[in-house]
């Protein structure tokens, strides 16, 4: 026996019965078409890549699921290219300074690149800066909830 598929759709936009493709699962090559979609394709050529017709998919763009599962693709995405990012940022780093201190390298590039460096630097000293703000707030709030006496706070 298949598993049942149980449903609870969210609010109704229409007025009527319920759309037979609202108590459906996504098929597979929706779900090809939406991570796809996803990447950064069009709708059309989505819908080409996963062997379905651009109007199929227009419909199922409405099922209460699919909003949900191409959100969850683009995140998925986003979070593997902050991963290639770190990765990389050491090698881009190390670049980056060379390009900014070869004298071969002509003005305009040097000066993008020093820009550059100077602003990873800026951002990695006010990122510290809040982080350690953030841990004083913490330890306060910790202390205040841990404390017996009554506390009066003049504001």
């Amino acid at each position: 026996m298949g598993q049942a598929f149980v449903h609870q759709a969210p609010e109704r936009r229409g007025r009527g019965r319920p759309s037979r493709l609202e108590h459906e699962e996504l098929p597979p090559s929706i779900q090809q078409a939406l991570v796809l979609r996803a990447a950064g394709a069009s709708w059309i050529d989505s819908a080409s890549g996963a062997g379905i017709d651009v109007r199929n998919l227009r419909k199922w763009r409405h099922h209460p699921m699919a909003e949900p599962f191409l959100n969850e693709q683009i995140r998925g995405n986003l979070q593997e290219a902050q991963n290639l990012f770190a990765e990389a940022a050491p090698r881009l780093a190390e670049r980056l300074i060379k390009l900014g201190l070869d004298e071969r390298v002509k003005g305009y590039t040097a000066v993008s690149a020093i820009s550059e460096a100077f602003k990873i630097l800026q951002t990695g000293v006010v990122d510290q800066q809040q982080r350690e703000a953030l841990e004083q707030v913490k330890t306060q709030l910790k202390e205040l909830e841990e404390s017996t006496e009554p506390n009066v706070i003049d504001v």
